[in-house]
């Protein structure tokens, strides 16, 4: 358990302070802002405006909820640990006093990327879903950028974003386009 740590402390300050450029802060912001849940809610309601992509509006709210929601709010009440922000030497870019485990901003940023990777594979836009990741991935280096997250949060939220994305896919499954009739 102590490698965990050193690695975890390891890591934080790799992506805190040895990636810190200036000039980076307003990326890492816009990437942190980008996994807030009320933003991703207004981003899947206006996929509803589009036909062509009414039929991921479901699972991706289904995803949002169950990990935003459920899981998210579940595993900080089992695991209370406390932010890196609270250490002396972090420059926090955003305070916060509730616990640290898992990265709710990442959670559900992965909840959304792995429902996109399945709802979209196999079709002409399956270059979102990966695209979907990448974006995740960099919702998480930014929470530890900004200080107020481990490493091990940012990988705790993203399997528990995989696990709300299944939880969605089993109560939405993905249903393929039915082929228009032509006369």
């Amino acid at each position: 358990m102590e490698w965990i740590q050193r690695w975890d402390k390891a890591g934080f300050r790799f992506l805190h302070q040895a990636l810190h450029r200036d000039w980076l802060d307003p990326v890492f912001w816009a990437l942190s802002y980008s996994g807030l849940g009320q933003v991703q809610a207004v981003g899947i309601l206006l996929l509803a405006l589009w036909p062509n992509t009414r039929r991921c509006v479901l699972p991706l709210l289904a995803s949002l909820a169950v990990s935003g929601l459920a899981l998210v709010p579940l595993a900080k009440t089992l695991v209370p640990r406390d932010r890196p922000s609270l250490l002396p030497w972090v420059h926090t870019q955003e305070p916060f006093q509730f616990h640290s485990f898992p990265s709710g901003h990442t959670t559900t940023s992965f909840a959304i990327a792995f429902v996109l990777l399945a709802v979209t594979r196999g079709t002409s836009k399956a270059w979102v879903g990966p695209w979907a990741l990448v974006w995740a991935t960099l919702v998480g280096v930014s929470r530890c950028y900004r200080g107020v997250h481990w490493p091990t949060d940012v990988v705790g939220g993203a399997l528990l974003g995989l696990a709300g994305a299944c939880v969605a896919l089993l109560v939405f499954p993905r249903r393929d386009p039915q082929p228009s009739a032509q006369a």
